[in-house]
């Protein structure tokens, strides 16, 4: 009586478990609406369709040789293409298809994903992390007047840029470390603009002219007007050589937009060496400061943070840029030296770029620049009948299964069938619970599983005929039946996972749904065809007390 009662509370706890997981959530999705993308709460059942079933984004990548050549490109990819899954996977992009395609593309395609900007920057951006400390030695005023006579000499910027009298404002940083500079939106003297304005009439030079000191060591303020030249001017090889040995510059991520309206980008002059890159980064987490606004803090490993610790106490009360592929995301005050564990302002950026900025630091850089080749919205590659047939296939198949098993195996059918049902609860549970993705292969895979679920009751009835019709009582033939059953359904359903293990491991997106459907089938029959099953013919013959004959 007890072992009844504690098999009944094991099968309903899983009842219940399994109403839970597939119990309709409330949850925040980024969903469009009018051809905008917003934060909205819905309503859903933690299942998710696949790529065939609702369509998504369809990517191709390859190698970026515009900067410099690369030996073994087939190699290259085969290392990005690692960082692009871990990416994808912590993106939480369910049932993705990241494969590489020959030996210079990479294909990526994404479920439920029809959000081109920010998919790209998800795949492609380098990610690589450094940190370089500011000039103070006014190199970039030491050779402005080379950096003109480079660029005029190229015939770029041949006019002048700036009109007037007007400059750029002085532009502050917030520390990440320290007390915060002079904000952002300070607006210019009239001693500066005076300034800038005689700057402006002796020299005629594109550096000259659009360029104007910022708030800190090595920050530079260009008006937005002088943007373009000064950037194509960088380009050349002819204005790089110009550049101080050891110096760098790099353009900041932020366009500066004054209350007048006019716009400005920062240009930091650098030293070129880092104090440490991104390799050192162990961790990386978004989080919003009550002061900073989004942030994202960081974490480096052991050896990573001694280096950081020493480095930074040599420069203190000095301005370090975090540069992140190639652009200056912030320049703080070191205040004191720091160890392992640090942070990224981002100033306006909202919660979800800081999110994703962490996702790609803690993923890794990617070891080649990688460029969209193509870029297209998919719709589901089936279509509506399509998908309508698969589910009617799928009816039409458990309903003749009901009605063979009651009609050929009577009350013992009964039974079964009631396993059978909570089976299909079971499996469905686990498939949530493991947050897989229904694809049309998949619920194939559903099908064929429950064909294995109903085979391991054949087995079992089948055996139990034979001890009945060997003159044994109807107890000791349920007992035989089952454990001589045992093997042949153990047997029968780890070969079949195995054989799902295999194609999951070596198959990619459609192959790997079936896989993952077809496994979780078959341990849900395994329980329910050892456990339920027996159980409900247990508690049969406990109300009837071994007197009735087993209709089977």
């Amino acid at each position: 009586m007890a072992n009844i009662r504690n098999r009944l509370l094991l099968i309903l706890g899983c009842v219940l478990v399994s109403v839970w997981a597939l119990y309709p959530r409330t949850v925040i999705e980024r969903v469009k609406r009018d051809g905008v993308f917003v934060y909205d709460t819905v309503q859903r059942v933690p299942l998710k369709k696949g790529l065939d079933l609702q369509g998504g984004m369809h990517l191709t990548l390859e190698v970026d040789e515009s900067s410099q050549a690369v030996a073994d490109k087939s190699e290259a990819l085969d290392r990005a293409l690692k960082v692009i899954r871990q990416r994808i996977d912590e993106f939480g992009v369910s049932e993705p298809v990241v494969q590489k395609v020959g030996d210079d593309r990479i294909v990526v395609e994404l479920p439920g994903v029809d959000d081109p900007e920010r998919a790209q920057a998800l795949v492609s951006e380098a990610a690589f992390l450094q940190f370089q400390i500011t000039d103070e030695s006014g190199a970039l005023e030491r050779v402005i007047s080379r950096l003109d006579e480079a660029a005029r000499v190229a015939g770029v910027g041949t006019t002048t840029m700036i009109a007037g009298g007007d400059t750029a404002p002085r532009v502050g940083v917030t520390s990440l470390f320290g007390a915060d500079s002079t904000a952002k939106d300070s607006t210019p003297s009239d001693s500066t603009k005076a300034d800038t304005a005689a700057a402006v009439t002796n020299s005629r030079g594109i550096f000259s002219n659009g360029i104007s000191q910022g708030q800190m060591p090595g920050q530079y303020i260009v008006r937005g007007e002088a943007y373009e030249a000064i950037a194509a001017a960088l380009e050349l090889p002819s204005v790089q050589a110009a550049i101080p040995p050891g110096k760098s510059l790099k353009w900041g991520t932020e366009q500066i937009v004054a209350p007048g309206g006019e716009s400005y980008r920062e240009l930091y002059m650098l030293e070129s060496k880092p104090i440490i890159t991104g390799e050192s980064l162990t961790d990386a987490r978004p989080t919003t400061d009550p002061v900073d606004g989004n942030v994202v803090t960081f974490t480096l490993n052991n050896e990573g943070g001694r280096k950081f610790k020493n480095e930074t106490a040599k420069y203190l009360k000095r301005n370090m840029a975090i540069v992140l592929d190639d652009q200056v995301v912030t320049a703080p005050t070191i205040q004191s030296p720091i160890g392992r564990n640090g942070q990224i302002t981002l100033g306006g950026s909202t919660l979800q770029q800081a999110q994703d900025l962490a996702l790609v630091l803690r993923a890794g850089a990617l070891p080649v620049p990688l460029k969209i080749t193509e870029v297209r919205n998919i719709g589901a590659s089936l279509g509506q009948d399509s998908i309508d047939k698969g589910v009617m296939a799928l009816g039409i198949a458990m309903a003749l299964v009901v009605i063979i098993m009651i009609g050929y195996y009577r009350f013992a059918g009964v039974l079964a069938v009631c396993a059978l049902a909570l089976y299909v609860l079971y499996t469905l549970a686990v498939l949530a619970g493991f947050d897989a993705v229904i694809t049309l292969p998949g619920l194939a895979g559903f099908v064929l599983s429950v064909g294995i679920a109903v085979d391991a009751n054949v087995l079992i009835f089948e055996r139990i005929r034979e001890e009945l019709d060997g003159g044994k009582s109807v107890r000791l033939a349920i007992d035989e039946g089952f454990r001589h059953a045992l093997s042949a359904i153990v047997d029968s359903s780890v070969t079949t996972i195995l054989s799902g293990a295999v194609l999951y491991q070596y198959g990619s997106g459609p192959v790997r749904g079936f896989a993952v459907t077809l496994i979780a089938g078959v341990v849900a029959s395994l329980f329910t065809a050892l456990f339920v099953s027996r159980t409900f013919f247990m508690l049969w013959l406990q109300q009837t007390r071994g007197a009735k004959a087993l209709s089977i």
